[in-house]
């Protein structure tokens, strides 16, 4: 499965991030499902470009791994988040790798 030529050079995950931030600024009881969706979408973005022959990159699951919870959990929102954001904190600066 290749990516459309017009979508590759999109910021995809930016533009998930402005929609999941108007959406909770509009209808702010929304937020749990906003962050589930966002988490799962920017998740399987990075599972797509694993697929199609990227590096694997050890966020696409963690965000899958978070949306999922948060989807079926809303009330441990704020520890999945806090979770993520710790994760990927480590990830970007080098402590931890996978």
């Amino acid at each position: 499965m290749e990516i459309p030529a017009f979508l590759a050079h999109w910021p995809l995950q930016a533009v998930l991030a402005v929609i999941a931030g108007l959406t909770i600024l509009l209808f702010p009881r929304a937020l749990n499902y906003a962050v589930a969706i966002y988490l799962l979408a920017v998740g399987a973005l990075g599972l797509l470009h694993f697929v199609n022959g990227g590096a694997a990159d050890a966020r696409a699951v963690i965000a899958l791994v978070a949306g999922a919870l948060v989807l079926l959990k809303p009330n441990v929102l704020n520890y999945v988040i806090g979770v993520y954001l710790l994760l990927v904190g480590l990830l970007e600066a080098g402590v931890v790798r996978f």
